[in-house]
């Protein structure tokens, strides 16, 4: 619930003589942090995130202290707790506690971080770097690997390749690694929450089972995702409370919420029950557990994805016109058109994910089915990455059209290892990776320059 960055910092520092006082930051934030950590501790507050309250709950966390007398420790620290839960509220009162001590070294920190975040590479890199000549910044691997990415993005390859060399990422890739979900993720699982519980209540039964979904696999970061126990049973009783005995939908609820692990002849049985693999067939509404079916399905072979579309293909494409803002209903068409080889069919569907769900893996995908329209394809192209600059796809696949000119292939090389930083949730590619991309960066620079 709550997020204080500055711990992380001052645990890579060494008790040294600074010109900013660290003992006497970290008191006045100790003294003025405990309205803060006794309500979000309060059974008050979290009744509110169990209710799916978490609107609510930003705006007491606000006026805990009245504005007129809240101070740079204040500000300082309500933008340090709400980052995750309103960013916008959390970069409003970041610039409040810069106001009131423009030069103090965590708050400029702070600063660099929701710059990088928004894109605002020259603006991060000033903080950052005014940040590291406070002295405290001196040792500390993060700044320094957030440094070496908007240097990337600025063009600055040699401070990169400086900044890089003291992140010192072999003995502190994890911390490094861990640190760029920071930046790079957009996750929003709160309000995500609290929409679905506000569509539940109003008549949306089916979403019960996305609710559970979310709450069972909450993620922690990149990596991690584990059940939230407490809003998983504010689920349950909600379920209980609202859905009617016997019914379709506390079926499908009862299906998607236990944990039981069954044979692939008890899951089609299952199937069958609800009315899924029995008669014309019949999916349920929930995105979610539309989209779990089908990966059961495919993963017990019950279904091959040609069967599954003959007999569903109607189903989905209606709730996807009614649902246009559901990705899964896409997601499963996606899976589906791919594997039955329905280039046009994916196409649009990759469209409506990429210029109205925003999500990157549509934009990709589009782009890669265009590669081969020469009349329209670097325009396309072009258009995503204004779109989705960091993403490592179409970087790599700028980087492959790129022109003999060097400039040109220099800031192709550049943007490409840039887009890795984001890209370090795909680790399991290899611990160090990104070492072997800024060490292949140095070697092709050179290549070029000879």
């Amino acid at each position: 619930m709550v997020r204080f960055i500055y711990l992380l910092i001052l645990s890579f520092f060494s008790t040294g003589l600074y010109a900013f006082d660290m003992d006497a930051f970290r008191d006045a934030v100790s003294q003025h942090e405990k309205v803060y950590s006794d309500y979000t501790s309060s059974a008050a507050a979290q009744r509110l995130f169990d209710e799916g309250k978490v609107s609510e709950a930003n705006d007491e966390i606000k006026n805990l202290v009245p504005d007129e007398q809240k101070t740079a420790y204040d500000y300082f620290l309500l933008g340090n707790m709400l980052f995750e839960l309103d960013r916008e509220s959390s970069f409003k009162f970041m610039k409040e506690a810069e106001k009131l001590q423009p030069d103090n070294p965590f708050i400029l920190y702070e600063r660099g971080i929701h710059e990088h975040r928004a894109g605002h590479y020259l603006s991060a890199e000033d903080y950052y770097k005014r940040f590291q000549d406070s002295g405290l910044g001196d040792g500390n691997p993060i700044v320094s690997a957030y440094l070496t990415h908007v240097y990337l993005m600025n063009r600055k390859v040699e401070d990169a390749f400086r900044a890089w060399k003291n992140a010192g990422f072999g003995n502190n890739h994890t911390s490094i690694e861990k640190a760029m979900y920071t930046v790079f993720s957009d996750t929003d699982q709160e309000h995500e929450r609290e929409s679905l519980i506000k569509a539940i209540k109003t008549g949306d039964t089916h979403k019960l089972c996305d609710l559970y979904e979310l709450d069972a696999h909450w993620e922690t970061d990149w990596w991690n995702h584990k059940p939230k126990e407490n809003y998983l049973e504010y689920d349950r009783e909600l379920a209980k409370d609202i859905l009617r005995p016997g019914s379709r939908d506390e079926g499908y609820f009862k299906f998607c919420s236990s944990t039981e692990s069954v044979s692939d002849e008890v899951y089609a049985k299952q199937l069958r029950d609800l009315e899924v693999l029995s008669g014309k067939g019949r999916l349920p509404e929930s995105p979610a557990l539309v989209y779990s079916i089908l990966k059961n399905v495919m993963l017990r072979k019950l279904l091959t994805p040609q069967e599954f579309l003959e007999k569903f293909e109607p189903q989905l494409v209606s709730y996807s016109k009614q649902h246009p803002d559901a990705r899964e209903y896409f997601d499963v068409l996606a899976y589906l058109y791919v594997n039955i080889g329905d280039s046009e069919k994916l196409r649009a569907i990759d469209l409506h994910g990429w210029k109205v769900l925003r999500i990157e893996k549509y934009a990709e995908s589009y782009v890669v089915g265009q590669r081969y329209n020469e009349k329209e394809y670097p325009s396309v192209l072009e258009d995503a990455l204004e779109d989705f600059p960091l993403s490592q796809m179409l970087n790599k696949l700028k980087l492959a059209d790129a022109p003999p000119d060097k400039s040109v292939k220099r800031e192709a090389l550049i943007d490409f290892v840039a887009s890795q930083f984001p890209d370090v949730k795909n680790n399991w590619k290899g611990p160090y990776r990104l070492n072997d991309f800024m060490a292949s960066l140095r070697y092709e620079l050179d290549q070029l320059n000879d």
